[in-house]
């Protein structure tokens, strides 16, 4: 529903940009055509590399400490790391998008997995920088 609304109030913006730029009516559905299509196709895309993203994480055969044997100490200094490097809570870069809000929980196997145990899996030696 979210990428519906977002989707509609950015075709709401080109319309009136095309609009500002004289373009012809009668390309003005062409060009909405065109522009939902390709927007479609990135956010497939996205969507496609993201849930690959995912897979490899769980397929990794290193084997970080595992979220429910951290200390809250060594949470706090994941935490602190993220905003040090400014790095969204993910442990990914700020302006990183998720298929579905999140990059916790793989659509193509309805597996999930906890925040930390994401943030160690792409950060394997992020306890040891750490000093924890």
């Amino acid at each position: 529903m979210l990428r519906a609304i977002k989707i509609s109030q950015f075709a709401a913006l080109l319309v009136f940009v095309l609009i500002l730029s004289g373009c012809a009516p009668a390309d003005l559905g062409d060009k909405l055509k065109e522009f939902d299509e390709k927007v479609g196709q990135k956010l497939d895309r996205l969507q496609e590399e993201q849930q690959e993203d995912l897979s490899n994480i769980f397929d990794k055969g290193k084997k970080p400490p595992e979220a429910k044997d951290l200390t809250r100490e060594q949470k706090e200094g994941i935490d602190g790391w993220l905003e040090k490097n400014n790095l969204n809570r993910y442990g990914d870069s700020t302006d990183m998008m998720y298929a579905g809000g999140t990059p916790l929980f793989n659509e193509a196997t309805g597996e999930s997995i906890d925040r930390y145990d994401y943030i160690l899996k792409n950060h394997p030696n992020l306890l040891d920088e750490l000093g924890k």
